[in-house]
């Protein structure tokens, strides 16, 4: 008989039934495992959803603050919002609650105030926001690139608005409207009291590490930039009157013929402009304007009267703007100048000083209009004027020393010329200048300063060298003291002037003994001593017809040298020196030319006669032809007992061409 377990009653039965109990068993661990994986997504999803709605709590709490500081920016204009932030971008993190606590006025004392939690939690707020802001995380080069312009007012230690303990911590934003403190201190500066500490008293303040500032001086802030260039920008004259803004856009349809140099265009257009609005003084302006620019371009004398004319009805219309007729005066003044009516030009000029009496340009440009027409006194009254309106003008400074000096106060003269030339001023880096200053150094002794005035005008190309200081200069002509009859291409008339030297000197004689006063005194103040006179045959090209009438053999002779009687840049004339002369070093006004001495009575007794070119001595011999170039500096003496008597005649630059000779400006 079988045995029957007892754990298995039913025999084969009993598998199944185990099976089911290990099934159920399985659904019921299953069952509660996701019980637990279902409470478990419960907490997961609460906790989400409370972080969640912190999460919109603090961004709704951030977005309060921070809209009552930007409000408070825009309305108030007492926190400098944007402006911290690009400050505290260039500050250490751990400054960053000092600048926090004068972002927001929620400075409660957490020990009194009622509000403490509020004012705690505040302040919290206002350093995660600093601290944010601030962090390393945040480009600073982003922040400079949108610094903006606001408007600030400084906060105070008796402020209302933000109230510290400054006794022991300096205000975070200074008091004083003309802050001394250098940008590269303000880098570290003090923080401020901790708002969120409990204790009434404030944290001290960390003494600051300034950095060595890069420069001495004060720096502005850009607002204050902004300020200073806006209030010193002076409005422009408007040259605009109430008939021209009725056709503006005709104005600068016409403007633009102008810029674009079309002469004939612009001049038939505002013509006919005009014409269409005669009481336009716009459109007549530019009618001169391109009236002038066709006589420029087309070399028309007859076109540029005209501009002058229509200039000059622009000054005199009623409804002128005060502008545009100084416009006009001065556009007619040169045009005038131009064609060489110089007394007209003056006049416009004077009308010009007195509707603009202090206006140093119109009155320097009077006191050349009077040396001009040779009036030195009335220009040097102008030129005192403008040196009392404007004591350190070079222009004004050089032209006074310019005309003390012709005036013989050789003295006087140098302070002004070398003010004038060392302030390096428009108008004032002339050789002609220099070459004044040098001369009057010279003679007042100086010696040495002069040849230094010499050498610095050279070095700066207004001479050609230190003893080749003439004014009027051909560049590329070759440059040397002395020449020989070969070089200077002219062998035959040296041999044509040596052979009839007695002829010329019998000549000289007769009008030299018969009647003296034919001859002129030496007029460019170039004599020291003693007595130098001149009997001119040709000048600037020309035959003297009535000197020569007195000499018609050496003119005779002189008319078959064109290269001579035909120099425009040259003379020709007889010079008779008296014992005991003395000429300053000069030099001649061009290079264009060469000199020839013809000796024709060299007195030999006591020591003589000389000369000195660029430091080379020669004397003369009767009969005998030398040739200098008298753009280098050279010095006379006649030392001798009796006087002496040369012909001197000027020849063209053997490097001069056709062409020059017929162009070239006379001198």
């Amino acid at each position: 008989m079988t045995s029957i377990h007892p754990g298995n009653l039913h025999g084969t039965g009993d598998r199944t039934n185990k099976s089911r109990y290990h099934y159920a068993r399985q659904r019921v661990q299953e069952a509660q495992k996701s019980k637990m994986e279902e409470s478990d997504g419960a907490r997961r999803e609460e906790t989400a959803r409370k972080q969640t709605n912190n999460g919109l709590i603090v961004i709704l709490i951030l977005m309060i603050v921070l809209t009552w500081g930007i409000a408070a920016t825009a309305y108030f204009g007492v926190i400098d919002y944007k402006g911290l932030v690009v400050r505290g971008s260039r500050i250490k993190v751990t400054d960053a609650a000092g600048y926090a606590s004068a972002l927001y006025p929620f400075q409660y004392d957490s020990a009194r105030h009622p509000l403490k939690a509020i004012g705690k939690f505040l302040t919290s707020i206002d350093d995660y926001i600093t601290n944010f802001l601030f962090s390393s995380e945040v480009s600073t080069n982003s922040l400079k690139k949108h610094r903006p312009i606001v408007r600030t007012i400084p906060l105070n230690k008796e402020s209302n608005i933000v109230k510290r303990d400054t006794s022991k911590s300096e205000s975070v934003v200074s008091d004083d409207p003309n802050p001394t403190k250098k940008p590269a201190e303000e880098k570290d500066v003090a923080k401020a009291s901790d708002p969120s500490n409990d204790k009434d008293k404030p944290r001290k303040a960390k003494s600051p590490q300034p950095k060595q500032p890069k420069d001495s001086s004060t720096k502005k802030t850009k607002q204050e930039t902004v300020k200073t260039n806006e209030s010193t920008k002076k409005k422009k004259p408007s040259t605009v009157s109430e008939e021209d803004k009725k056709i503006l856009n005709k104005l600068k349809e016409g403007e633009r013929l102008l810029e674009k140099k079309k002469g004939t265009e612009a001049w038939k257009y505002f013509k006919k402009l005009s014409a269409d609005y005669p009481e336009s003084p716009k459109a007549r302006f530019y009618r001169g304007k391109s009236e002038a620019m066709v006589a420029e371009q087309q070399k028309s004398n007859p076109m540029l009267t005209q501009a002058i004319t229509t200039f000059t009805e622009v000054s005199e219309m009623s409804n002128c703007p005060k502008e545009l007729q100084k416009q006009a005066l001065i556009a007619k003044g040169e045009r005038e100048s131009f064609l060489g009516r110089m007394k007209p030009a003056l006049q416009t000029q004077i009308e010009l000083a007195k509707l603009y009496p202090k206006d140093i340009g119109i009155l320097n440009k009077l006191g050349v209009r009077y040396l001009m027409l040779g009036k030195n006194t009335a220009a040097k009254k102008v030129y005192a004027e403008v040196l009392r309106l404007s004591p350190n003008d070079g222009f004004a400074l050089v032209h006074m020393g310019f005309i003390l000096k012709n005036a013989g106060e050789w003295a006087e003269s140098v302070p002004y010329l070398m003010r004038g030339t060392e302030s390096n001023e428009q108008g004032t880096q002339e050789g002609k200048f220099y070459f004044h200053l040098g001369d009057a150094l010279y003679r007042t002794n100086q010696t040495k300063e002069a040849e230094q005035v010499y050498e610095k005008a050279a070095a700066k190309g207004l001479f050609r060298s230190k003893y080749q200081r003439s004014l009027y200069n051909v560049d590329r002509l070759r440059g040397k003291p002395f020449w020989t009859p070969e070089e200077a291409g002219v062998k035959d008339y040296v041999r044509r002037l040596e052979l009839n030297w007695k002829l010329i000197r019998d000549e000289a004689m007769a009008i030299l003994n018969t009647d003296t006063g034919l001859f002129d005194g030496e007029s460019e103040s170039l004599r020291d001593t003693g007595e130098w006179k001149q009997f001119p045959l040709f000048q600037r090209g020309r035959k003297e017809e009535a000197n020569c009438r007195r000499t018609p053999k050496t003119c005779n002779i002189l008319e078959r040298m064109p290269n001579a009687a035909g120099c425009r840049r040259g003379q020709v004339k007889f010079s008779v020196m008296m014992p005991g002369t003395h000429v300053w070093p000069h030099t001649g006004p061009t290079n264009c030319r060469l000199r020839m001495h013809l000796g024709l009575v060299i007195p030999t007794t006591g020591s003589g006669t000389r000369l000195t070119c660029a430091g080379e001595m020669r004397t003369w011999q009767e009969g005998k032809v030398w040739i200098f170039d008298d753009s280098f500096e050279h010095e006379v003496w006649q030392q001798a007992d009796s006087l002496r008597l040369i012909l001197i005649v000027d020849i063209w630059h053997p490097d001069i061409t056709e062409h020059e000779k017929k162009t070239l400006t006379a001198i």
